[in-house]
């Protein structure tokens, strides 16, 4: 994951027009099953509008917001972070269901700062080998949930899960050099409640399906190898010398661009490969400090 700032979700007006009259409408149905009639009725008109697919593609290109892979060729879902529906409770440290079903957000089912991209491995449950994950119904927090009809800027909710659209959420993540999801640094020691938030994200996102994971590696490897590729130019380069390579100098600029390229907000995996790289920075490259100051 990185950080999305969604204020740049920006559909055109016309769709921000319709999902206003269609929240206005929605408020006057009465009973749950009215309002889930109403919204599944206005799904071509919302979250299922080609407008909005594009405003949130827009925002960091196609890739998944939990699990950043590419959905070009894909497909994609427009998932409702705080569930449309029912949310289906579960114990926060078991991760089993507790049997108890309470009331979705129904509210927010046409507000486009609910929405997120979504691949379909982190949005409906699927079971992998020895891994299942899939947000579907799911949505934990801790203690109480917002009233009913809570505007999305005033709801003040202990949310368990990892949301790739708040920055202080973003500031916990980190992958280690497995590819493997874990808290903050590796020079920071977690809190319980952390480390908690960090394994219902993994569940929920289904972050450590084999094939994300494998991907996920390959990706940071991929980095990891440019960087040493970077190092040997550097050498090369020799810059505090008297007579310093400037064909290597050129080809330590040129992999630079690379890892730029690799990490860019668009990149397929970019949280865990930026985490590779200040890995690097924190632990083996000097010249990273200077070159490279923006991996932290």
């Amino acid at each position: 994951m990185i950080y999305i700032n969604s204020t740049k979700i920006n559909p055109n007006w016309e769709w921000i027009q319709k999902a206003r009259e269609l929240t206005d409408e929605l408020q006057s149905k009465i009973t749950p099953s009215e309002k889930m009639a109403f919204i599944e009725a206005n799904r071509e008109n919302t979250w299922g509008n080609q407008n909005l697919r594009k405003a949130l593609i827009e925002v960091i290109g196609n890739k998944c917001w939990y699990s950043e892979v590419p959905l070009e060729g894909a497909d994609s879902n427009i998932d409702h972070f705080r569930p449309k529906g029912r949310v289906v409770e579960i114990d926060c440290h078991s991760l089993e269901k507790t049997g108890e079903v309470s009331i979705g957000y129904w509210w927010l089912a046409f507000d486009h700062k609910n929405f997120r991209l979504s691949c379909i491995h982190s949005n409906q449950r699927r079971v992998d080998n020895d891994t299942e994950g899939g947000k579907a119904d799911f949505f934990p927090v801790r203690g109480e949930r917002a009233p009913e009809g809570t505007e999305l800027a005033l709801i003040r909710e202990d949310v368990l899960p990892i949301d790739p659209c708040s920055k202080s959420d973003m500031a916990l993540i980190w992958f280690g050099p497995d590819g493997n999801l874990g808290i903050a640094k590796p020079t920071k020691v977690p809190t319980p409640f952390q480390e908690q938030r960090i394994k219902i994200t993994n569940w929920l996102f289904h972050l450590n399906k084999q094939d994300v994971h494998k991907r996920r590696v390959e990706h940071m490897e991929e980095v990891r190898i440019a960087l040493k590729n970077a190092d040997t130019a550097y050498k090369l380069w020799n810059p505090e010398s008297s007579s310093p390579d400037l064909s290597s100098k050129s080809r330590f600029d040129s992999i630079l661009d690379d890892i730029e390229r690799l990490t860019a907000d668009n990149a397929p995996f970019a949280g865990a490969k930026r985490c590779a790289v200040a890995l690097a920075r924190l632990y083996y490259f000097t010249w990273m400090d200077e070159y490279l100051p923006n991996y932290r």
